[in-house]
């Protein structure tokens, strides 16, 4: 069964729309292929949609250019295509399933404390008469993130 045009309703259509798989003449894939992967990527339709175009890559790799008589077929260009395309999936960070959360720590007085308070983190010595043990962070008495 080739793609059957609702997305909604199957998670196959979807992982077949992402990897551009919806000729019902010629299907890259079938469908069990498409659930082999689904269920080794434990449902997860983006990493499948990966992994099935890798596996088209591969089979699109044998597509060569080709000339009989006035007919010529760029086969090449089509796997060229479609690296690109699987590169540029590859590449998108609103595709992948892992997100960069930036994170920049020591920034708010109860954040220095909170270190501090852990026995775990060392405070180096500093030399030179830099250093003095008291902490103009430690007299927070707020509860809020604003004073007003």
């Amino acid at each position: 069964m080739s793609f059957t045009g609702d997305p909604v309703n199957n998670p196959l259509d979807r992982v077949r729309l992402i990897t551009g798989d919806t000729d019902p003449v010629y299907e890259f894939l079938d469908d069990s292929t498409y659930q082999y992967v689904l269920d080794k990527n434990t449902s997860n339709e983006k990493q499948a949609a990966l992994e099935a175009a890798k596996y088209i890559l591969a089979n699109i790799t044998r597509f060569t250019r080709e000339r009989t008589g006035d007919i010529e077929v760029y086969g090449n260009e089509f796997f060229r295509n479609y690296r690109i395309y699987l590169m540029d999936l590859i590449s998108n960070p609103n595709f992948t399933s892992i997100l960069p959360m930036p994170y920049a720590g020591g920034i708010s007085k109860r954040d220095m404390l909170k270190n501090d308070e852990n026995s775990d983190n060392v405070r180096p010595t500093v030399y030179a008469g830099f250093a003095i043990e008291e902490h103009s962070y430690e007299d927070i008495t707020d509860n809020g993130p604003f004073k007003v």
